[in-house]
């Protein structure tokens, strides 16, 4: 029976495994149904989370809310007030009150930005594909404040975007502002504004629907804001927005009026611009960039902005007494805007080049300096970059024979170099390069200037010209200073002047020697016969402002003239010996030296009578011998020999003078 029972137990739990394994195979892993087990659980989900949303007092979100909302974006963000939401509809609907942004911690005001009451609807098919379109915005006494720093750092700089960053705001259909206020205070372009904002959204309503106007301070003058566009009721985002700005800064004042290409893309615009203003230098504080020193200036363009690149083009107006035209480019996109271009006049006034310089400035109390002493803003070459060629077919000037300037101006890294700089005579050319470095507080200037083949007749007024021939000549000079005055007062380096030959009235080489007689004579009967004017060599070493005489030689058919002495730049003031050497017997020379000396302004030319007195204290001792031994004291032999013209302009040229090897081989003959 054991035996039995044994085998029917074994038997039943062979026929249990059987089913166990069957039961198994039945039940295995299949794409199928994983996926409705998967939809099954995420429609109850859903089902639950939409059941949840429905009946859920969002007033219990407020704090998951801020708290996401702080941490990407970098700021306190809070939610005072109820918090409405309305997701089930077409165009959910959400309601907030109390909503407040903080600032970052470095500015001294803890609130960035509030407002009291804000409504926002939202199109569901296009969010539900990542595309934001509001058909309503709604903004009840809202606040803001804007704050940069010397830095550059601004309280609205996000984690992901700088201040140059694009401005994408989703289209909106209405926008509705009332009560809005907006407060700037931005120490980079010392601007401290205050301005209200205002949107009036009523279909067929006159005036303006968009406003934004305030007033301030741009740099401790009045500054005046007056924006407006059109009504912002059922705006097509693929249609341009009209928009107009009058914007008044102490004496500058502009007037733009265009449109956005398309709204609520700012960075993307187009827009006639009038700017007037007595400097455009002003426009620093409005613009950003470093322009120079200008007489009262009246401009056209048009403006448009494409991203982070700006264009002027059709630029036209007027600067002084001279017409500029042109196109601009200024990219804003690097660590400093970029100004690029070509720029061109007619007709220059030369007078009008002054204002580059500080001419035509003085501040109260200060010295009346032939050489501007205004300070130049030269630290503002630090704020941008440039690259801009500038030309001028004509050039009108009372004092100059001028025909045309070419110049181009380029600013890397606060160092502005102007090469070349070159201004064309009737006759001849003055041409070279300008460096200025403003790297560091007190900025260095370099300039290289060279005349070639200028007409020295051509610069004297009237029909008489006394004084004819080519001058060639070079200053080679650096200084440190904020104006012209004080780059003038601390320079270094050399000048030196050539003339190879020319012609000189034979009454003023002359009185060069004190040939008393014959200069005289020429004088008063009239003589205004010319002699020759073999070559003339100045050379001069400057040290801390002073241009001390290393050579001076003019040497004239009848007289050697040479001379020493310094000018002093600081002081404006120089100090010239000329002395005269007859090279032909003379009856009555008197041995005095000439003198120059006095202001550069008005210089005063005279007679050092020191050796005058002892000539005439040997003419007296000789008269007490013989009355007529006392005409020896006055009589020169002429014993002084033709200079070495050759030498002296080979050694003008090896100090670099630009002398030619043709006119040293000339220079030969002479000798």
């Amino acid at each position: 029976m054991s035996l039995i029972g044994n085998r029917e137990k074994y038997f039943k739990l062979q026929e249990l495994r059987q089913r166990i394994v069957a039961d198994f195979r039945d039940t295995r892993f299949t794409w199928g149904g994983f996926l409705r087990w998967a939809g099954i659980v995420l429609a109850a989900f859903l089902f639950a989370a939409i059941v949840t949303l429905y009946f859920l007092d969002w007033n219990q979100m407020r704090g998951p809310i801020s708290r996401y909302a702080s941490n990407r974006l970098g700021r306190e963000v809070r939610i005072d007030g109820d918090l409405k939401v309305d997701l089930f509809r077409w165009q959910p609907h959400v309601e907030v009150n109390g909503l407040y942004f903080g600032n970052p911690s470095w500015v001294l005001r803890p609130e960035g930005a509030s407002i009291r009451h804000a409504v926002v609807e939202f199109r569901l098919v296009p969010a539900i594909f990542g595309r934001l379109i509001l058909p309503l915005v709604q903004l009840d006494d809202g606040r803001a404040l804007v704050v940069r720093d010397p830095s550059g750092r601004s309280n609205w700089d996000s984690k992901t975007s700088g201040p140059t960053a694009a401005w994408h705001i989703p289209p909106i259909r209405r926008f509705m502002v009332s009560n809005g206020q907006v407060e700037i205070d931005d120490q980079v372009r010392k601007l401290r504004f205050l301005g209200t904002i205002s949107s009036e959204e009523r279909a067929g309503r006159s005036g303006n629907a968009f406003q934004l106007k305030g007033d301030g301070t741009l740099n401790g003058n009045k500054f005046l804001a007056d924006i407006h566009g059109g009504p912002l009721l059922n705006v097509d985002e693929n249609k341009p927005y009209e928009f107009a700005a009058d914007i008044t800064a102490g004496d500058t004042h502009g007037v733009l009026n265009g449109s956005i290409t398309h709204p609520f893309h700012l960075d993307e615009f187009s827009a006639g611009v009038t700017m007037t203003g007595k400097n455009l230098a002003d426009l620093y504080f409005l613009t950003g960039l470093a322009l120079p020193s200008t007489p009262p200036y009246r401009l056209t363009a048009r403006l448009m902005r494409f991203e982070a690149l700006y264009r002027l083009r059709e630029l036209n107006g007027s600067l002084g007494a001279s017409d500029l035209q042109g196109d601009l480019s200024i990219d804003v996109a690097g660590e400093r805007p970029m100004l690029r271009g070509s720029l061109k006049s007619r007709v220059l006034n030369f007078d009008d080049l002054g204002a580059l310089f500080g001419g035509g400035k003085q501040n109260p109390g200060q010295a009346a300096y032939l050489l501007p002493d205004t300070a130049l803003h030269t630290e503002r070459l630090r704020q941008m970059d440039a690259d801009v060629s500038y030309s001028a077919d004509a050039i009108n000037s009372r004092d100059l024979p001028l025909r045309g300037l070419v110049t181009h101006i380029t600013i890397d890294k606060g160092v502005l170099t102007l090469k070349p700089l070159s201004f064309a005579f009737s006759q001849g050319r003055l041409s070279g390069t300008l460096r200025i470095d403003a790297r560091r507080d007190i900025p260095q200037t370099s300039v290289d200037a060279r005349i070639t083949d200028i007409h020295i007749e051509n610069f004297i007024k009237g029909a008489e010209k006394p004084l004819s021939g080519l001058l060639e000549a070079r200053a080679s000079l650096t200084g440190r200073g904020n104006s012209v005055h004080k780059v003038a007062a601390t320079s270094n380096g050399t000048v030196t002047a050539v003339i190879p030959s020319g012609k000189i009235r034979h009454s003023i080489a002359e009185w060069l020697g004190i040939n008393v007689l014959s200069a005289l004579s020429l004088t008063l009967s009239g003589d205004e016969s010319d002699t020759g004017l073999r070559c003339a060599v100045v050379h001069f070493g400057a040290k801390s402002g002073v241009l001390t005489t290393r050579q001076f030689v003019i040497d004239t058919d009848p007289v050697l003239v040479q001379g020493d002495g310094a000018v002093n730049l600081g002081r404006e003031n120089l100090e010239l010996r000329l002395q005269g050497k007859p090279k032909q017997f003379q009856l009555f020379r008197a041995r005095a030296p000439i003198l120059v000396s006095g202001s550069l302004q008005s210089p005063k030319i005279g007679v050092d009578a020191t050796p005058l007195i002892t000539q005439g204290a040997i003419g007296v001792g000789l008269a007490a011998l013989n009355p007529f031994a006392a005409i020896l004291a006055f009589i020169d032999p002429g014993l002084a020999k033709d200079a070495n013209c050759a030498g002296l302009m080979g050694t003008a040229k090896a100090q670099g003078a630009p002398v030619t090897n043709k006119q040293v081989t000339a220079g030969k003959g002479k000798s």
